[in-house]
């Protein structure tokens, strides 16, 4: 073979809540020192403030608690010393960082009396990247996924997280990002109330650029297995020919078969919406989109003809003319005379010449 590629590992987003204990408050030998069984804990931020106390200071860290919440009766109960412990919290139990504290309580018994210092009335956890792990509870289940978002959308998701050979921390929050997408390319062929939308009209100029320039992209990156910029391509692809309110068939089965690899399901599911039949793979099986042939890219479509030229007045910045790239000295002249923007700019002033700076700028010299 040519190369090993080794898959990076997919790290977990661990979560972290914060306990505060009063040692003397879990005293066997001395129970009239007991001030309250009842477990207390505080968020990521006031535990960093806690923090900033040294352990040998326990008297300045219970002065910090007791000025800060004077209304807590643990916590002005407590006398001389405090420690703090961080323990992993199940990520089911976090909605990005904010505690889900009912759930929390329901996880273990002794937590059902469980107090909670909150900020602005949220409890936030504390956060790090972690080796996913059943001990640090940041596993996330792959089944409940696809159950709730589709296959595709959780293939491409972990493809979307960063380069192959790369670890990368897994976040559920933004699986939603790549869910959006992939309903908003089934919003090119399909309308919610009208059904199918796919015309079969003849596709324009910058409609062939769009898809010419996936073709080359997605090719290139599949072929060095950079997923994640692969991705990146069909979102921006989607957004252009949305923008363009394209819903073309020459456009669009090219770009679903660019996209089988990505995600079969929705892609076979589109391919047989449109009535497309590619022939089964040796006679046997099924008409599939996998059967399809691949979309060939042509140069002719994606070649600039035409460049966005700054004009200047004088050196500043004024206006801006699109022109043909193969135009001459004195076709941009004739242009950028005529211009209504440019006259007003120079006030019914003759300009002394007109410096044109090929694929770059074009300066009038007033």
């Amino acid at each position: 073979f040519r190369r090993l590629v080794n898959q990076g590992m997919i790290q977990g987003s661990s979560r972290f809540v914060y306990r505060v204990l009063f040692p003397e408050s879990y005293s066997i030998i001395q129970p009239e020192l007991v001030v309250n069984h009842n477990p207390l804990f505080i968020t990521e931020g006031i535990y960093n403030e806690l923090m900033k106390f040294e352990v040998s200071d326990p008297i300045g860290r219970i002065k910090f608690l007791k000025d800060a919440f004077p209304n807590n009766s643990i916590i002005q109960a407590a006398t001389n010393s405090i420690l703090t412990s961080k323990l992993h919290v199940n990520v089911e139990f976090v909605d990005g960082v904010e505690l889900d504290i009912d759930a929390f309580k329901k996880s273990r018994p002794e937590y059902n009396s469980a107090a909670f210092i909150l900020e602005n009335g949220r409890y936030i956890c504390g956060s790090e990247v972690e080796k996913m792990s059943k001990s640090k509870f940041n596993t996330v289940n792959p089944d409940d996924l696809v159950a709730k978002y589709g296959a595709d959308t959780f293939r491409m998701y972990e493809m979307f997280l960063g380069p192959v050979e790369m670890s990368k921390p897994w976040d559920t929050k933004g699986i939603e990002g790549v869910h959006r997408f992939l309903k908003k390319f089934w919003r090119l062929f399909a309308d919610e109330i009208k059904g199918l939308i796919v015309t079969n009209e003849e596709p324009t100029a910058a409609e062939l650029k769009v898809l010419h320039n996936t073709i080359k992209k997605i090719e290139q990156d599949t072929e060095r297995f950079s997923f994640n910029t692969g991705v990146s391509g069909f979102m921006i692809a989607t957004n252009e020919l949305t923008d363009l309110k394209c819903h073309k068939r020459k456009i669009l089965e090219p770009l679903l078969i660019l996209l089988a690899p990505y995600a079969p399901h929705i892609a076979e599911e589109l391919y047989n919406l449109l009535g497309s039949k590619a022939p089964p793979a040796e006679g046997f099986g099924e008409a599939s989109i996998l059967n399809a042939p691949y979309p060939t890219f042509e140069e002719k479509y994606v070649k600039e003809s035409s460049k966005a030229y700054p004009i200047a007045i004088n050196g500043k910045t004024r206006h801006e003319i699109t022109l043909p790239l193969d135009i001459n000295q004195q076709q941009v002249e004739e242009i950028v005379l005529k211009d209504e923007t440019v006259q007003k700019w120079l006030e019914g002033k003759q300009p002394k010449k007109i410096i044109y700076v090929k694929n770059k700028m074009i300066n009038v010299v007033v």
